[in-house]
């Protein structure tokens, strides 16, 4: 027997011993951490269950930390449900306060954190009630800074940019702010598509957490290469009022607008791009110039989906009415977007969504191409491309009065990767129609004319589901088309925050 391999082994019998005694320690330290936490849970509860009718009665709410950052009448708005049912509170109305007070100070955009605490008054007045609780709640406060900049890309639909903003945040104590965003975008490599500069200013109403007041003066143009080659430039001041509720809140958006733009198309020449759109159609030529524009927007909205990329649960439902006021470009417009995701395994969730629009001109005065629908492209109906749909002149686009898109798509996880990796594999069947009313035959209404053989694809692709965007590579197929829609067969790539 060879004595010093005998001495090692039994070393590392003896190492591998105490290895094990180690590991066995830590696990029964962590279950006994685990029954502390457990145990201390359960008398919470369980207090919190036998008290939960006892009176309460605030005597003060401490404000630490930054407090005189905030005017006294907009913390007091924020802070209100801690005080305002002092003769019948209860400890379990109370808690649910407290969560409002919280929600209300995140939703104003004035804070980065906050933490309450709380603590009972050691000595009982004669005032106090039999059995109360009497409790000082101390609120801490950590402000948003200042002032803000942010440099960097954005990716819409379609679209990228790079931006500069710059904010200057609660300006007066209750929630303010003025905001300036800069951009350039582009829809091609290397070639400028769009500018705009924006300047807002935002603040709650009243001191009000749910109602919001934003104020915008802006400037943008862009190159439009999918119809007859021109920039539209749009300088515009706007006023929203708008409510603020959060989708945990499970509550219906509103919001109005009052829009009034000068808007110009300036048609130019083109510079060869891949639509070769290189003629003017007689319809821009007309609009082209200044046309001003004042309308009233009405926008509903309702958003109960897990996350916006591609939701697993929920619903999102959307609708907005414009009346436009000015003579030469009167017109009512509606628009309504719904859409649903449902989870049928742990890996596979199903997408439906739809959409429509109707553009109706009023005293006979015409539509503005701006304001005209438009319908094609990677991000709704795949397999045509952007604006591809609809009615044409002299093979261009014009755009439509009426539209409907709908699409269906069933998302998996990709082959050999987690189901938790953003990789998903997708298949999705995409339709839609756009029509004017100048298209109308004999007999025709614009409804029949919408959902009578709609232009339908389909097609799989390779879906990346990012946090700011999703990413889709897609091989699509067209099924049915008019005369005029212009087809995408083949690969097609598509980037944003919202798809058919």
């Amino acid at each position: 027997m060879n004595l010093e391999e005998t001495h090692s082994d039994r070393f590392m019998e003896t190492f591998g011993t105490g290895q094990t005694k180690k590991d066995e320690h830590e696990k029964l330290e962590l279950a006994r951490q685990e029954l502390i936490i457990d145990y201390n849970r359960k008398v919470l509860e369980k207090t919190l269950e036998d008290n939960a009718t006892r009176p309460v009665r605030v005597q003060q709410v401490n404000v630490i930390g930054g407090a005189h950052k905030y005017r006294d009448a907009f913390l007091a708005r924020q802070l209100q449900p801690l005080l305002c049912e002092n003769g019948g509170l209860t400890l379990e109305k109370f808690l649910k306060n407290v969560d409002i007070s919280t929600l209300n100070l995140t939703k104003t955009g004035a804070i980065d954190n906050i933490g309450m605490s709380f603590h009972l008054l050691p000595n009982r007045g004669s005032y106090s009630w039999p059995n109360a609780l009497d409790l000082v709640t101390n609120v801490q406060l950590k402000p948003v800074n200042k002032f803000f900049m942010k440099v960097g890309t954005n990716i819409g639909n379609g679209e990228g940019d790079g931006y500069v903003t710059l904010q200057w945040r609660n300006i007066f104590g209750g929630a303010e702010c003025l905001n300036l965003d800069t951009n350039l975008t582009s829809n091609n490599i290397k070639a400028k598509s769009k500018s705009q500069y924006l300047l807002s200013y935002t603040s709650p109403i009243l001191n009000h957490p749910d109602f919001k007041y934003e104020g915008l003066v802006y400037h943008s143009s862009r190159l439009a290469d999918y119809t007859t080659y021109h920039e539209q430039i749009i300088n515009g001041i706007t006023n929203r009022f708008s409510t603020n509720y959060l989708t945990i809140e499970n509550k219906f958006n509103h919001q109005i607008s009052f829009e009034n733009l000068l808007r110009r198309i300036k048609l130019a020449h083109s510079p060869g791009n891949y639509r070769n759109t290189s003629l003017i159609n007689d319809y821009h030529l007309y609009n082209a110039g200044d046309a001003l524009k004042s309308s009233i927007v009405y926008t509903i909205s309702h958003d109960s989906r897990d996350q916006m990329i591609i939701p697993r649960a929920g619903h999102f439902f959307k609708s907005s009415l414009e009346l436009s006021l000015l003579p030469g470009s009167r017109f009512v417009k509606g628009q309504t977007e719904l859409s649903t995701a449902k989870t049928i395994t742990e890996t596979a969730t199903l997408n439906a969504c739809f959409k429509t629009g109707l553009l109706k001109a009023l005293q006979g005065d015409g539509v503005h191409p701006m304001d005209k629908f438009q319908l094609g492209g990677a991000n709704d109906v795949r397999g045509f491309l952007m604006s591809g749909l609809g009615p044409k002149q002299m093979g261009l686009t014009i755009g439509g009065d009426a539209f409907i898109g709908f699409g269906l798509s069933l998302f998996e996880k990709m082959p050999f990767v987690s189901k938790e990796s953003n990789f998903k594999v997708h298949g999705f069947l995409n339709g839609g129609n756009l029509v004017n009313f100048s298209d109308l035959g004999k007999g025709e209404n614009i409804i029949d004319k919408l959902i009578n053989y709609p232009s339908l694809s389909t097609g799989l692709g390779i879906v990346y589901a990012h946090p700011a965007a999703r990413f889709e590579l897609n091989f699509v197929v067209p099924l049915t088309c008019h005369a005029g829609d212009e087809m995408r067969k083949g690969v097609q790539y598509g980037i944003g925050v919202s798809f058919l």
